[in-house]
């Protein structure tokens, strides 16, 4: 004989929390946690564990050290979650504990089958890149409404021993329960991308009967570097669910979610749905939207970073299809009035708690301001994304043995210092870029839509000041986004002709690039002999990151 238990109903639950000391059964459903009113949670932590965590730190741009987990308390009103594992988090945006510091909670590694909200795992982010703490929640409730899974978010207030860490923003763990609430199997791999990364490399397995077996991302590679773009498409469709894909990205794209995996090839997670085995993208790190710290007027087809979005969307084909999936997304759910809408709603389920804080007053200002900002980062970027579709970018007009003058040119510095400058010397306009320190570095680029074909890109540079010795990978390049190699490279004192060729197979915005590597010195560009040329189909020599 089989029993079944109702753990909604209030007695067992109640009798079940009392006999299992070391964790409270959740009753309501993990919905309310993230539509209800704004939770509020005390993390305790004991002295040994604040040691632990003070001994962390994460340094931007350097190996993440181990995280190593301590326990806590967690309380929520009168629910007392304990044993609690707890580490910090965060990469650019880490603080340590004793700030505002980003952290993972797992209220199951300690405690077997404890759940918080029907939750095995949560983050807390500090949003100290959002202050208006509803990006996450807005972005995340907008992917779901399109038909692309993603985990929920809300804000919360936390404490950290008694001490006020203001609005934090609570993620739902990417792991095996938010594959079960989504997926009919939860058997496939759950792949983090981590922060920084493409499907090339080793990713990290969340979740999966078979984490050792990673033969499903080795199929997508290699299905989306055939270099004939028909046969491209045909294979990816038999292990990528495809439409999936393209809503997905057109998202991302749409909301300048530069810092995800089409645009940005970060932030984001892959699972096998084995049930129909097809991998599926999830997006992730969704703090910085509509222009924060890119541009609300961003090319709806700008550089894909990700090998998937590049290989996929430079098949005419299915760039049609993404076309088509934005502008059906830009008359429905991206409309402006709709997404002013969801944020009003997200805004006002947060204004009351922020009453409850110490700075409350100051802090319900900045909030306000920041929803203003959001506000209007979306009208422009709706703007914007009309006019594109209207206009849509055509690509450029060359055939065989044609040239074109390139243009407009715009300045992105390297990871070390470097300045730029535009000069006019003797009629003649140039692109500079001075070095200012060690391995500086500088570019100048320009963005165009080209066909199948082989390319060059020709022009005049030279180098001033260059140290003695700095020869070698320093000195003028010109290149294409995505190339690595210093071949090309020169440092003449003189204007020299420089070339770079590259191949094209399909339709792809590529990234041209004049660009200065090196210490003290300076690079210049003639601006008017920058041309680029096709000369022929593409070459069945080795291909280049261009394609």
């Amino acid at each position: 004989m089989k029993l079944c238990f109702n753990l909604r109903t209030p007695w067992l639950a109640s009798l079940l929390a009392g006999a299992v000391g070391v964790f409270a059964i959740d009753v309501p459903s993990s919905d309310e946690l993230f539509t209800g009113p704004v939770p509020q949670l005390q993390i305790e932590i004991p002295a040994e564990g604040m040691k632990v965590l003070r001994d962390y730190q994460q340094v931007w741009r350097e190996k993440r050290p181990e995280r190593i987990d301590v326990q806590a308390t967690v309380r929520e009103g009168g629910k007392v979650y304990t044993n609690v594992a707890v580490h910090l988090k965060g990469s650019y945006s880490f603080q340590p504990i004793d700030g505002k510091p980003s952290l993972t909670l797992n209220f199951e590694k300690f405690a077997p089958g404890q759940r918080f909200h029907g939750l095995s795992k949560i983050h807390l982010n500090n949003s100290v890149q959002d202050p208006s703490y509803l990006s996450e929640s807005f972005a995340r409730e907008l992917f779901q409404s399109v038909g692309v899974p993603s985990p929920r978010a809300t804000p919360a207030l936390v404490k950290i021993n008694g001490r006020e860490q203001g609005v934090s923003v609570l993620i739902e763990g990417a792991n095996k329960l938010f594959v079960k609430r989504h997926f009919d199997s939860a058997k496939g791999n759950l792949y983090d991308g981590g922060s920084g990364g493409d499907v090339t490399k080793a990713l990290e397995t969340d979740s999966g009967e078979h984490p050792e077996n990673r033969s499903d991302l080795t199929n997508l590679v290699q299905a989306a570097r055939l270099k004939n773009p028909g046969e491209r498409l045909v294979a990816l469709t038999k292990v990528l669910d495809v439409e999936e894909f393209i809503t997905f990205a057109a998202t991302e794209a749409a909301i300048v979610h530069w810092d995800g995996y089409a645009l940005g090839c970060n932030n984001y997670r892959v699972f096998h749905d084995v049930s129909r085995d097809k991998l599926m993208f999830i997006p992730h790190g969704l703090d910085q939207l509509f222009g924060v710290s890119s541009s609300p007027t961003l090319s709806l087809t700008p550089v894909f970073k990700g090998l998937v979005a590049k290989q996929l969307f430079s098949v005419p084909e299915a760039r049609a299809r993404y076309l088509a999936r934005i502008g059906e997304l830009a008359t429905n759910e991206l409309r402006g009035a709709a997404l002013h809408a969801r944020v009003d709603k997200l805004a006002a389920r947060l204004r009351p708690a922020l009453a409850s804080l110490s700075n409350g007053r100051e802090l319900r200002g900045e909030f306000d301001d920041a929803v203003l900002s959001l506000k209007s980062r979306i009208t422009t970027r709706a703007a914007s994304v009309a006019q594109q579709i209207r206009n849509p970018k055509q690509p450029a007009p060359l055939t065989a043995d044609q040239s074109v003058r390139i243009g407009p040119w715009s300045f992105k510095a390297g990871t070390r210092a470097a300045t730029s400058g535009r000069s006019v010397t003797n009629n003649r306009q140039l692109l500079q870029v001075t070095g200012r320190g060690p391995e500086s570095s500088g570019a100048w680029r320009s963005t165009v839509l080209l066909g199948d074909g082989r390319y060059e890109l020709t022009g005049r540079a030279r180098v001033e000041n260059l140290p003695p010795g700095a020869a070698g990978t320093n000195g003028v390049l010109l290149r294409v986004s995505g190339e690595r190699s210093t071949k090309g490279i020169a440092t003449p004192a003189e204007w020299k002709e420089l070339s770079y060729e590259f191949n094209v197979r399909g339709l792809t915005d590529v990234e041209l690039i004049c660009e200065y590597r090196g210490p003290e010195g300076t690079g210049f560009f003639d601006v008017n002999t920058l041309r680029l040329i096709r000369t022929g189909p593409p070459s069945a020599k080795e291909e280049t990151a261009a394609e």
